[in-house]
Parts: C-alpha cells; sequence; structure tokens
C-alpha cells in the first residue's frame, strides 16, 4: 500500500510538473541540441545533448549551487520521449522518486515507430 501511495504521489508530481512546465515554456527560448546520430532504444527519438550550463541554471533558480545530497535533477517529459534539456522540463527530486519515475517511464512509454 505504501508503495502505491509513493508511485501516486509521483506520478501527481510528474504531471503537475508537466503542466507548470509548459506554462512557463512560452518565457524561455531554448533550443535543445539534437545529436547527428543515434536513438533512445526505448522510445526511438533522436539522443539529445545534454548542457551542464542549463542543468546549472536550473539548480541557481532553485537556490541552489549544486544538486543536493540525495536528490537529482530530473527532466519532467523525459529527453528519451522529446523533452527538451530546458530549465522549464527539469524538477528536483529525491533519488528514490526519481528511480520510481523512470520505472514507471519505461514501462508506459511505446516505441515510436
Amino acid at each position: 500500500m505504501k508503495k502505491i501511495a509513493i508511485i501516486s504521489i509521483v506520478l501527481l508530481f510528474s504531471i503537475f510538473n508537466i503542466v507548470n512546465a509548459q506554462s512557463r515554456k512560452s518565457s524561455f527560448h531554448y533550443k535543445t541540441p539534437k545529436y547527428n546520430t543515434g536513438y533512445y532504444k526505448t522510445t526511438g527519438y533522436p539522443k539529445v545533448s545534454r548542457s551542464s550550463s542549463v542543468r546549472s541554471e536550473f539548480l541557481k533558480s532553485q537556490g541552489y549551487k549544486k544538486t543536493p545530497t540525495g536528490y537529482e535533477v530530473d527532466h519532467v517529459i523525459p529527453l528519451s520521449k522529446g523533452g527538451s534539456d530546458s530549465p522549464y522540463n527539469m524538477q528536483l527530486i529525491t533519488n528514490e522518486q526519481h528511480h520510481q519515475k523512470t520505472a514507471i517511464e519505461r514501462k508506459t512509454y511505446k516505441f515510436k515507430y
């Protein structure tokens, strides 16, 4: 029962952040660079180049200089599903929440083609 509650909270948190990210999207103008070669095996989308400066910008907007211990920066809409490597598509979640969210995403996202 506890596991279901945690998964539900993570999903609700993710949905809230997706909606929130979409509303903030217009105020940012980031173009996520795609690699010329390679696709994600799970979805078929082109691989995305990650930027440490964008990650730093996101952490700064949250009041941090580096990722706090026990937390990870997560992409609300996964890069492998077409999400951008932009601050508006990032959230700070615990390692456990990130692990659970990733497991759910891998089960629910189908190959693009």
